[in-house]
């Protein structure tokens, strides 16, 4: 389409540099010429397009010049109706969501492994959440993902939600039943808003999973810079249909993103929407056959397997003697291989359009040697089984005092306290127990065993024995 040819943000910030016969505004580096001089010979480029709000640069928050020209295109490209550019990553979109949906003391219905921002975004703006999981697997190594079933069960007892917030793709590339999941909450009259951030490639080729603007969702939030060839903290927010309050989300974006976004940022969005529209699709079709023969490669492995996802551009391995995935991200990591992160038991790379064929045979050729290596690495026990419940409500407004105060107490101590923030044991990195919930004797004692086999508990205070900040 001769349109997405066009990318008028940059466009514009490249004329006024041009034209430009006076910089009396900031930023105070005028342009690259008050910088370090060693800084600019790595920055000097960008710095000349970080500009600000002057001539007809448009402004992020009020946009009605290029700035609204590149996000019309960029709700063309990602199939929505409107889409918003975000300088503060997929956490400011997630923010401003949940503020755009809810007023103090409604509920939202959250998946109960979520991003954190999510349930940062119910404190702000004091949100009773309705946690919500797929089933435990039985070696409590994952959750399922969500069932409709149980979605449709939560909106029955509960008739007060304002909306249903999901996260697909997760982290590990595994995607949600999205249209069944929005043809539920649509029945119920609320709006279905899914946490993109890993997905933002999925409206580029067809072998990939569809997206959730295709799958019917209201809103989403997507990481542009994680998939996408996006400067970092570069994301888009999209939306469809009127479920959403766009006036109440202008709003809360307004609150949450800086008054002085960065201009090089906002433009590489308009760049990555008008690279992915060109090229993506062919781009994608090459980089899938690569990684195919990668997993070929991986696939002739002893010991080092593949656990497999629904997005080809995630890579989770797992050593099959049971040698920890942070054992192989270390072994990787002394080898100059950097992989995006590891667990207890996983090992995830991440892929992209700008992954080359020569990076993924260097990969080749290092995981055959590590398979060779992990046959010398000693295992690492497994998790302590879990038990999350499918269904569960906060006892609190999260964010509101309600006379309660946040105290740390000794873990033993905490047995039916409410708990002031989310507890996440590593491994098998699934809350435990999420800001609101009751804490019970059985989480103690999941919590005990695996700090006495080496796992790391998040949420627990610095401390020996350990602590936990509970409401009292």
């Amino acid at each position: 389409m001769e349109r997405q040819r066009q990318a008028p943000l940059f466009e514009a910030l490249v004329a006024h540099q041009k034209q430009s016969q006076g910089n009396f505004h900031v930023p105070g580096h005028k342009q690259g010429i008050a910088f370090d001089p060693e800084g600019r010979k790595w920055f000097g480029a960008m710095l000349q397009i970080d500009l600000t709000e002057v001539g007809e640069l448009d402004d992020l928050h009020q946009p009605e010049g290029v700035i609204d020209e590149a996000q019309e295109l960029a709700a063309e490209a990602f199939g929505a109706e409107r889409s918003y550019f975000l300088t503060g990553g997929t956490t400011a979109g997630n923010l401003a969501l949940v503020m755009a949906l809810c007023k103090p003391g409604e509920k939202l219905i959250v998946q109960r492994d979520s991003h954190q921002s999510i349930f940062n975004g119910c404190a702000l703006a004091k949100v009773r959440p309705i946690y919500l999981s797929g089933k435990l697997q039985k070696n409590a190594e994952k959750l399922l993902p969500l069932r409709s079933e149980d979605l449709e069960q939560a909106l029955a007892k509960y008739n007060d939600i304002r909306g249903v917030f999901i996260t697909s793709p997760d982290y590990f590339g595994r995607v949600q039943p999205v249209r069944r999941l929005a043809e539920v909450c649509h029945r119920y009259g609320v709006p279905l808003i899914v946490d993109e951030a890993h997905g933002a490639h999925f409206s580029f080729h067809p072998k990939l999973p569809p997206s959730a603007m295709m799958e019917g969702a209201d809103a989403s939030v997507q990481s542009t810079h994680k998939m996408l060839p996006a400067m970092t903290m570069a994301s888009m927010l999209h939306v469809r249909g009127t479920r959403v309050d766009q006036q109440r989300l202008t709003n809360g974006l307004r609150m949450i993103q800086s008054s002085s976004p960065s201009y090089p940022m906002l433009a590489s969005l308009d760049l990555a929407r008008r690279w992915m529209v060109a090229q993506g699709s062919s781009m994608l079709a090459e980089l899938l056959g690569s990684l195919q023969v990668l997993r070929d490669t991986i696939a002739s492995l002893k010991l080092v397997e593949e656990i497999p996802g629904e997005d080809p551009l995630k890579l989770t391995l797992q050593a099959r003697n049971g040698v920890s995935g942070l054992t192989m991200f270390n072994w990787l990591r002394d080898r100059h291989v950097y992989f995006e992160l590891a667990d207890h038991r996983r090992l995830l790379a991440t892929f992209s359009v700008g992954t080359t064929v020569a990076d993924l045979r260097a990969l080749c050729d290092r995981l055959r040697e590590l398979d060779q290596a992990v046959a010398k690495m000693k295992a690492t026990k497994r998790a302590p089984n879990l038990h999350v419940p499918v269904m569960s409500e906060s006892e609190v407004c999260l964010g509101e005092p309600n006379g309660a105060q946040e105290v740390e107490v000794p873990l033993r101590e905490a047995l039916g306290y409410v708990a002031a923030s989310m507890i996440v044991p590593y491994p098998p990195g699934i809350p435990l127990v999420l800001p609101g919930e009751r804490i019970s004797i059985e989480s103690i004692q999941v919590i005990e065993a695996i700090i006495k086999e080496g796992g790391r508990v998040r949420g627990l205070g610095a401390s020996f024995p350990p602590r936990v900040v509970v409401l009292q």
